[in-house]
């Protein structure tokens, strides 16, 4: 994990439980996760929007596969 990654991800997984326990890290599929669904998507977009002022929608963050993807939309 790079040191610009690290913040982003800590602060993702404080605010998505289903990404609380991820077991791989940045490496973690998110379709293996088993809180992974429409609420862990919705939550991604309100962490997007009220920490780091972007605007996702769910079909970017369904496009994500890994959790290093999620982070790479936050940066």
């Amino acid at each position: 994990m790079s040191p610009s990654e690290e913040p982003l991800w800590r602060a993702l997984q404080a605010d998505v439980d289903a990404l609380a326990d991820a077991p791989a890290g940045l490496d973690t599929v998110l379709a293996a996760l088993p809180r992974w669904d429409s609420l862990a998507v919705l939550l991604v977009i309100t962490h997007a929007e009220q920490a780091h002022g972007r605007a996702l929608t769910g079909a970017q963050v369904r496009a994500c596969r890994t959790a290093r993807d999620l982070v790479a939309l936050l940066s």
